[in-house]
């Protein structure tokens, strides 16, 4: 990797390919979290296929089981990459020149019912999982669902996972979480806890994204908010693809509302180059999705130093920006 001013961690990714690692080590990316599937098949070779899983359970635990089997093949063939099982690998993907990977799962799905499969999970290397996708889980209610009131946020299942992945050093991610369960969440944790991709709702109107006092809290429990890179996330509205400074304006909203250590970088990448995305673009109706000009990929991402620094961004706010703050909270929720 060139060496660059600032390494680049990415709390939200889902390319998980060589190739793409490759791309990220040479464009400046020191560490990501690399999903192993989402709680949707979103691969399904038809739509039907995809909305036939959309409310179950089933086939998720098999399918990130053989995701997980790829990447770690990956790592012993000689790839520059390092899996990140406790807080020492990160910098020892440093010494080894290596991209460092924090293994994640988009949705609870993969533990079915089941909370100690969060511990099998972990022996296989797993440190991060976000609670939802789009839809209500075992765990508890999604975005989809924020307007049921009457519904509860974490179920009682759901209680058990946050205390379970608490006390093996499992990140918890929020992103997608209704605001209840999202409530719910910080009530309980005792870990600082991750929106690996997200922003503010204020500055971008759609449900993904934080209200104020949803950033206050995030804030106040030493969690970071992923900004995201996807136009509609960065703009809120769709068909219309967000530029740089938009990016900049979401961060700087961020950063006024909940300071400085909130703020990471989530891009959510999911490119359609060669028709690799095509099935996933397909099933969920967003053939139109665009990401930010100039960081439509990681061989583009450094863009968002430069920028930062023409917003007037210091040099220290830019480090705990780009890598900083999700440094520090992996530090405190993963073993030593």
């Amino acid at each position: 990797m060139t060496k660059r001013e600032h390494s680049l961690y990415l709390a939200h990714d889902h390319m998980y390919r060589a190739e793409d690692f490759r791309r990220d080590f040479d464009g400046g990316v020191g560490l990501k979290i690399v999903h192993l599937g989402v709680d949707s098949w979103i691969e399904a070779p038809s739509i039907r296929d995809y909305e036939a899983a959309y409310y179950v359970n089933t086939g998720f635990l098999a399918r990130g089981l053989k995701r997980l089997t790829e990447v770690l093949e990956l790592e012993r063939s000689g790839e520059p990459i390092k899996i990140v099982r406790n807080v020492a690998d990160i910098d020892l993907a440093v010494e080894e020149d290596k991209l460092a990977l924090i293994l994640g799962f988009e949705g609870g799905k993969i533990i079915e019912e089941d909370v100690d499969l969060l511990d099998a999970w972990f022996a296989l290397g797993l440190r991060h999982m976000q609670l939802n996708w789009a839809m209500r889980n075992s765990i508890g209610a999604s975005q989809t669902e924020e307007d049921e009131l009457d519904q509860p946020g974490l179920t009682e299942f759901g209680f058990e996972v946050i205390s379970r992945m608490n006390d093996l050093g499992i990140i918890v991610d929020v992103s997608h979480s209704a605001p209840k369960t999202i409530r719910d969440v910080i009530d309980t944790t005792s870990k600082p806890l991750l929106n690996s991709h997200s922003g503010s709702r204020s500055l971008a109107d759609k449900q993904q994204n934080l209200w104020d006092d949803q950033i206050t809290d995030m804030a106040e429990n030493g969690g970071v908010i992923g900004i995201h890179f996807c136009s509609r996330l960065v703009l809120g509205v769709n068909g219309v693809q967000s530029e740089i400074g938009d990016v900049v304006r979401q961060i700087e909203c961020v950063t006024q509302i909940g300071g400085i250590e909130v703020v990471g970088l989530g891009p959510d990448y999911m490119l359609n180059f060669e028709g690799r995305d095509e099935d996933y673009l397909r099933n969920t109706n967003q053939l139109d999705i665009s990401w930010t000009r100039g960081l439509e990929d990681t061989s583009e991402i450094y863009n968002i130093v430069d920028a930062l620094k023409k917003a007037g961004f210091s040099e220290s706010d830019i480090d705990k920006i780009t890598s900083g703050n999700m440094k520090r909270l992996i530090g405190d929720v993963l073993p030593s």
